[in-house]
This record gives C-alpha cells, sequence and structure tokens, in this order.
C-alpha cells in the first residue's frame, strides 16, 4: 500500500458511512428535486483513478442518477476546487460530454477534507476495455473520438492558461505557460540520478532553443489536455447500433487554453492519436509545419517525467532519446 492510500484509509474511510453519504447526496441532488430529500444511497462503490483522492460511486434504490464523489483529504484542496471550476466551464461552454459538476464543499463538516459531487458518466473507461475491442470498434470510438475533439479544438481565444481563469489573467506567450512546466520536470528528473549525465546534458544544450519552436502566436485553443484511455468512459448500451460501444464522456479534465499540438502530442503518446484519427483530425484542420518538432518537445517532458514514476520500464527512456533526438535535428 502507498503512502497516499494509508492517508485516504485513515482520514476518509471512517466517515463513509450510509447516513452521511446519503446527507452528501441529499445536499448534492437537492437543486434537481425530484425527491432528492427521501434519497437513501443503496450501494457505493470504490472507483478506479482514485491514486490520490479517495473516488466513490454512489447508487440508489429510487432509481435516481448515480453521483460520483471525490474526496481529498487536504482542507481547501486548490486542485479539487479547481476541477469543479473546470467541469461547469465545459459542462457549460462546449458539446463535449463531461460530468456535470453538483457540489463542492471545503468546511469538512460533511466529510474530512475537500469533497467535489459530480454526476457519474455511464461505461467504464476505456483502458479497462480495451483489449476486449474488435479493430472495428476501434476504428468506432477513434471515429468519435476525433469527431469531439474537433469540436471542441474549433474554440479559440487569446492568451494561455486555465479556461476558469479570465482572458486578462493568461500568459501571453506559450512558451512562457508551458516551458515553466518542463523546466520543473526537467528538476525533477536530474535529482532522481535516473538518466544519464550525457543526457541531461544533451537536454540542456538544447533547451535555449526551445523557447524559439514554441512560439505560436497569441491564438490558443480550448483543450482538455489529458486525454488518453484511461479518462475516456465508454459504454456499451444506448448507442443505438447494436454490438458498438460509444464514447460517454470525459473526465479528469485538467481544461487549459494551450497549444492544439500539446493535446495531440499526449494522445499520440498513449496510444489515442492514431493514424485513422489524424485523418479525421487533419480534414477538419490544415496542419501546421512545425507540428512535429512541437509534438517531439511535449512527449519529451512526458517522457521524462514518466522515467522518475516508472524508472524500470525501458519504454519511456526510448521514447525520452527518441524525442530528443529529433529535436536536435530539427533545431
Amino acid at each position: 500500500m502507498n503512502v497516499r492510500e494509508e492517508i485516504l484509509r485513515e482520514k476518509i474511510d471512517p466517515f463513509l458511512t450510509m447516513e452521511r453519504l446519503s446527507a452528501v447526496a441529499q445536499l448534492a441532488l437537492a437543486e434537481t428535486g425530484d425527491g432528492a430529500a427521501k434519497l437513501k444511497v443503496e450501494t457505493v462503490k470504490v472507483l478506479s483513478g482514485g491514486c490520490w483522492n479517495r473516488v466513490i460511486g454512489l447508487s440508489f434504490s429510487s432509481g435516481q442518477p448515480q453521483i460520483v464523489c471525490k474526496i481529498s483529504p487536504v482542507e481547501k484542496d486548490e486542485k479539487i476546487i479547481r476541477e469543479y471550476k473546470v467541469l461547469g466551464y465545459f459542462a457549460s461552454h462546449t458539446a463535449m460530454p463531461v460530468p456535470r459538476p453538483l457540489l463542492i464543499d471545503t468546511s469538512g463538516r460533511l466529510l474530512p477534507g475537500t469533497l467535489l459531487v459530480m454526476t457519474r458518466l455511464p461505461g467504464v473507461v476505456l483502458h479497462r476495455v480495451f483489449g476486449l475491442l474488435t479493430r472495428e470498434m476501434v476504428d468506432w470510438l477513434t471515429d468519435q473520438i476525433a469527431v469531439q475533439l474537433i469540436e471542441l479544438h474549433k474554440e479559440r481565444s487569446s492568451g494561455f492558461g486555465g479556461v476558469e481563469a479570465g482572458e486578462y489573467s493568461r500568459c501571453q506567450s506559450w512558451a512562457d505557460f508551458w516551458l515553466p512546466r518542463f523546466d520543473a520536470v526537467f528538476a525533477e528528473v536530474s535529482a532522481s540520478r535516473l538518466v544519464s549525465t550525457d543526457m541531461l546534458s544533451q537536454i540542456e544544450r538544447v533547451r535555449p532553443r526551445l523557447a524559439p519552436a514554441l512560439d505560436i502566436g497569441r491564438r490558443s485553443t480550448l483543450t482538455h489536455y489529458d486525454i488518453w484511455s484511461g479518462n475516456v468512459m465508454v459504454d456499451f448500451e444506448g448507442s443505438g447500433y447494436p454490438g458498438r460501444p460509444f464514447i460517454s464522456g470525459y473526465i479528469d479534465i485538467p481544461g487549459y487554453w494551450a497549444d492544439y499540438a500539446r493535446e495531440l502530442s499526449f494522445m499520440e503518446m498513449f496510444g489515442l492519436g492514431n493514424d485513422r484519427f489524424y485523418d479525421r483530425y487533419w480534414s477538419a484542420f490544415p496542419g501546421d509545419e512545425a507540428f512535429e518538432v512541437r509534438k517531439n518537445i511535449y512527449n519529451l517532458k512526458m517522457h521524462l517525467k514518466h522515467i522518475t514514476m516508472y524508472p524500470d520500464q525501458a519504454y519511456y527512456r526510448e521514447g525520452a532519446e527518441a524525442c530528443l533526438g529529433f529535436i536536435q535535428r530539427i533545431l
């Protein structure tokens, strides 16, 4: 058991009684009416994806749609508070299917720490069933993701930063927003001693050339910013096409006005940005000549980060070397 799980078991789990959770559900669903005051939780299920917070699904005997509680042991957890705001923005400003935020509570009176309550999307996360899908099913889902992402990326603005913040508070340069994140990961991997000094030196030499390569002007794209199979929900019922799964929604949304290439690079690194996806995406948006180099810059950071998380997996070391080599050749 990791340290975080021990904290969750100690500080959160003893308070997850049916009585308390029923009170949470009644309060969260009060605005929807439909007998919310009489709701009683029937089942509680710990959901996957709760590495840092306790994430549970609640269902009711009344047939009321299920809801999800994400609970952080940290008081006034800024990440949970921000997630509530981001979900609200996506739910009200985009057509992307996302959980609808119902309640944020930082008082500690309902449950310890910080509590976010949201609707539960139907189905399961894609990575749990990916190996069970036929080629036709994968193509069908890929097409849906492409269509939904194209619609999201039609939303453009000026400046770079969180969707919950006003345009006036954003970074006017994409490099100013993104490069501090690169530098933080580089410092982390340097301190870990998991990467050779030669590779670290090569990255240091190429670092001054990254800012000009990331100069994309002031125009930004609305992005989910973390689309991989663990954050995509798939349902096998209700699609209208028997035997065909459909994308029921997206979860764990960082939500940034960003470079569209950052979104696509992450998807490609984790298997969702395949050739079929790109065929659909490029038919809607013209690609730019600097896309490949920016993609490799972003994935260099991501590979370095994952080396610190999974030091025994060769995939991330080989990926970092390949990205660095491409950057050196182009820049």
